[in-house]
């Protein structure tokens, strides 16, 4: 009789032989973990529409805290936050223009609507020629005045402000900076080929970008810091044509 019931079963484990798996430490505290992330989240959450919704806040303030605080140039997108000290605040117009002749290295006539005018280009100070009251020119004079015959004359341009100073001099003359179409800035490009001087008698507001430009010509000895003039940053030029 014991040998039926037994037929070809493997017998079963013991009472008792079952022993229920312990979780995995990680397991027990993955509901912990959830639930601090999810307070992290919406922690988040509300400090960005907190931010977007604050007087002042948003995009604006965003931008506005990451714009640089100096200047880069005239034709940069780049702009200091306030004028130089002293310096004159009221805004003058951007005019668009062409040139009908090149005077000197840092003086062109523009026609603006159909009337010439004469433009002192701001920035720089291009070295004298024979003249009036100048009997001898001063060394690189000539070169200036090529270097901008060949980039200015006929070129179709626009005249920009500085912000710092009058939009005319006691001459009458309109003070401006000369932008080619290229979004070139005449300034940057005659201070970098050395062939002027930056501009000290005026607070103007990109004065220490030009500082620099002429710096690294000076160094490079690139147009009147280099051969024949061999000129020296903030003494006269010397004697030449």
């Amino acid at each position: 009789m014991g040998s039926h019931g037994g037929g070809g079963r493997t017998p079963g484990p013991t009472t008792g032989a079952h022993h229920a798996v312990a979780p995995r430490p990680w397991r027990r505290r993955l509901p912990l973990l959830l639930a601090a992330l999810a307070g992290v989240v919406l922690l988040a959450v509300g400090l960005l529409v907190g931010r977007l919704t604050a007087p002042g806040g948003g995009a604006a303030s965003v931008a506005a805290a990451a714009a640089p605080a100096s200047a880069t140039s005239a034709s940069g997108a780049t702009s200091p936050a306030a004028p130089s000290p002293g310096g004159v605040s009221e805004t003058h117009p951007t005019l668009l223009g062409q040139i009908v002749r090149v005077d000197s290295g840092d003086e062109v006539v523009v026609r603006i609507d159909g009337a010439e005018q004469v433009v002192s280009i701001l920035g720089i100070t291009a070295p004298r020629p024979v003249g009036p009251d100048r009997a001898t020119a001063e060394c690189g004079a000539s070169a200036a005045l090529r270097f901008a015959d060949q980039r200015l004359s006929g070129q179709a341009v626009t005249l920009v402000p500085d912000p710092t100073v009058p939009a005319l001099d006691e001459h009458g003359r309109r003070l401006a900076y000369v932008v080619l179409s290229t979004q070139l800035n005449f300034t940057d490009a005659a201070l970098l080929a050395g062939v002027v001087t930056a501009d000290t008698d005026r607070r103007l507001w990109y004065a220490p970008v030009f500082a620099r430009e002429q710096s690294d010509a000076a160094d490079a000895g690139r147009g009147i810091w280099g051969a024949p003039c061999r000129a020296t940053p903030g003494q006269p030029l010397p004697p030449g044509s």
